[in-house]
């Protein structure tokens, strides 16, 4: 299936960003957002995308002297993000969401398409040189309305790849909105924003008050980042006389579908509106729209179902809406026009199919191109659970999602909680109940026992699957022309950072030479032989973390995979090292991968990461397979690598409490061991 990666600056959820779900939706395929936790994110995986969360930026760029000062600094932060997760998720196709995104997007390689959704108009002349360089890089370019359109590409060099997609709102949604209210009831909605003038909406109505008294007006939305200031200006002229009583400031609502209800029309009065959602809302809830004649609203309103006043013309606002408010049979016939107006041109069905036809020839392209997979009923899941039902429940729904036809067997060892419930749930989940805790190793076995299909993905509970990569992980498995080897995945962090979770042989050259040089200094391929899981290639590895490993079933029966003897930590080390004794190699495969939460259950089970006990297994299992010299070299470089890495963040000025505590547990299993 074709993966997209939907990538946006802001996590606030609005107008623009109720299109993104919008849009999502319309496109098939796997798709990944990436944005900051936030309303949009809960919004995101509500809808079923994987949100890989990147961090919160501030948003406003004239809030003070640092603000603009570090804003260049941001958007390089979020250009190597977005570098990043292009390499590492590999999607078909990345949609940037928003001018940030789309600056950013220069920064991925140039055989990496994107397409930009341009939802606003240019801030100024060197931020349109930025957003303009990245539309010309851009494959397509999708805009709300003319306005922005000429705005961005005012000498129409862009015509060939810019398409105009109008936002449109679920007309159903709306269908139960009673007539408008008899009285004279005014709704300003939208953010409280100094750009949107909701001062000259008070003063539209102080206006029209002086003929019709009994008008109130009513405020819905809350204030915008450097905003608050317009809120406390908005509030201190609502309480003069010639307004006093007659306007209610509701703040932020979740559905205005009440709000609307209430009002007899909606005042609008953003003289540079780049579309006006709200406006569609409106309309589709039968209330007339009174909105300033310039912009996205010139594009929206017309003579049946609403009326466009001059920009920022108090006086020319006011008399109309007194003439509308005045004119009940007026009222009446232009919502209902309004309705009728919206399904005919604003319907979300029809943005859902601008969208899918601006970006068509895209993924036509990229289908053409698209490489087939091993076939769902060769490849069967296997997870050990302990207590596990929330992360059960996000990787048995993200299986659901990308892995259709894929069984899944899960382990459960006598969880207190709802681990077997969840697990209950889907008829392609087969549960096995130990009715014991037998530890991680034994678990994982008994899955593999019952496994049927050829090739097995061995999954922690806590792994995310973030597209249907695994497939092709499996089908180089099974290649006939490769002997038997493990196959580890690319693990992202939630963040879509890399897990350090491929490494050379303990106390092997590659080991001891980065004890004393940490990779990240060593670029290139120097630096993926020291932490082969920097490597966006293919490589062979010492041992693989065992959140997630891919391998033919005969392959993991005939080594157990793992050894029954160790209870917690260390078995795929163990598994990694002995795997290779027999002629097995272990590979870590970058072009396949998934999310992983990492140490769910020992992070409840000992409040915290068991440094000891990582430590100790570590040298048990060096000292079994490579001998007691290689685990006491092994110790030496592990200590040599904590201690150095204390020095350096010590002169960085950075916090190394992580480090001192492996130190210490290093130097007590030093102390302890025969």
């Amino acid at each position: 299936m074709t993966r997209i990666l939907f990538a946006t600056y802001s996590g606030v959820f609005g107008g623009a960003e109720r299109v993104l779900l919008d849009c999502a939706a319309a496109i098939d395929g796997i798709h990944v957002l990436a944005c900051p936790e936030g309303p949009l994110a809960a919004r995101a995986r509500a809808a079923n995308l994987t949100v890989l969360p990147i961090p919160e930026r501030r948003l406003d760029l004239r809030r003070g002297a640092r603000d603009r000062l570090l804003a260049p600094a941001r958007l390089v932060a979020h250009a190597l993000e977005l570098r990043a997760l292009g390499l590492d998720l590999d999607p078909e196709l990345i949609v940037a969401w928003g001018m940030r995104s789309a600056i950013a997007c220069l920064a991925v390689p140039r055989s990496q398409p994107f397409a930009f959704d341009h939802h606003d108009f240019l801030p100024g002349s060197w931020i349109a040189v930025a957003v303009r360089a990245a539309a010309a890089r851009a494959a397509v370019v999708t805009v709300p309305s003319e306005a922005v359109a000429r705005n961005l590409d005012p000498g129409s060099r862009l015509a060939q790849r810019l398409r105009i997609v109008h936002p449109g709102v679920d007309p159903e949604r709306f269908a139960d909105t009673g007539p408008p209210p008899q009285a004279p009831a005014v709704l300003v909605l939208g953010a409280i924003a100094n750009w949107k003038r909701p001062d000259l909406a008070l003063e539209i109505s102080a206006i029209a008050r002086r003929r019709l008294p009994e008008l109130t007006v009513r405020f819905v939305g809350g204030p915008v980042t450097s905003d608050e200031s317009t809120l406390v200006r908005l509030r201190a002229r609502a309480a003069e006389v010639d307004l006093h009583g007659a306007v209610e400031i509701a703040g932020a609502r979740a559905d205005p579908h009440e709000d609307l209800e209430r009002s007899a029309c909606l005042l609008h009065c953003a003289p540079r509106e780049p579309f006006g959602i709200v406006l569609v809302e409106a309309l589709a809830a039968g209330r007339p729209v009174l909105a300033p004649d310039a912009a996205g609203p010139r594009e929206i309103v017309d003579p049946s179902s609403g009326v466009l006043y001059p920009p920022d013309d108090a006086a020319a606002g006011a008399a109309a809406l007194v003439e509308l408010l005045t004119q009940r049979s007026r009222v009446v016939a232009m919502g209902a026009a309004g309705r009728e107006h919206v399904r005919a041109g604003f319907d979300r069905k029809l943005t859902r199919r601008g969208f899918a036809s601006a970006l068509a020839p895209l993924l036509r392209q990229v289908q053409a191109n698209h490489t087939p997979r091993l076939r769902s009923e060769h490849l069967s899941l296997v997870t050990v659970s302990h207590n596990s039902g929330a992360e059960l429940r996000t990787l048995i729904e993200s299986i659901r999602r990308h892995l259709p036809g894929v069984s899944l067997t899960v382990v459960d060892c006598d969880s207190a909680d709802d681990s077997v419930t969840v697990a209950g749930q889907w008829p392609w989940v087969r549960t096995i109940e130990l009715g014991e805790n037998l530890g991680y190793g034994r678990a994982c076995n008994r899955g593999v026992g019952d496994v049927t299909a050829a090739v097995t993905a061995l999954l922690n509970p806590d792994v995310e699957l973030v597209d249907d990569s695994i497939l092709s992980l499996a089908a180089e498995a099974l290649r006939d022309d490769r002997p038997e080897r493990l196959l580890a995945p690319l693990v992202l962090n939630g963040d879509g950072s890399r897990q350090e979770t491929a490494h050379p042989v303990p106390s092997s050259p590659a080991d001891l030479v980065r004890a004393l040089v940490p990779p990240a200094l060593v670029p290139g391929r120097a630096g993926a032989m020291l932490a082969p899981w920097r490597a966006d290639e293919p490589r062979r590895v010492g041992w693989a973390v065992g959140a997630a490993l891919v391998a033919r079933t005969a392959t993991l029966r005939r080594l157990g995979p793992f050894d029954e003897t160790i209870f917690m930590y260390g078995e795929d080390l163990e598994l990694g090292l002995r795997a290779c004794k027999q002629g097995i190699e272990t590979w870590f495969w970058p072009d396949a991968r998934v999310v992983h939460a990492g140490a769910h259950s020992t992070g409840i089970a000992f409040g915290g990461e068991p440094f000891e006990r990582l430590a100790h297994a570590r040298h048990e299992v060096v000292e079994r397979t490579l001998g007691r010299g290689r685990a006491r070299l092994d110790d030496s470089a592990q200590a040599v690598t904590f201690a150095s890495r204390v020095a350096l963040k010590r002169v960085l000025g950075l916090r190394s409490d992580r480090e001192r505590q492996q130190l210490a547990a290093l130097r007590y299993v030093r102390r302890v061991a025969p």
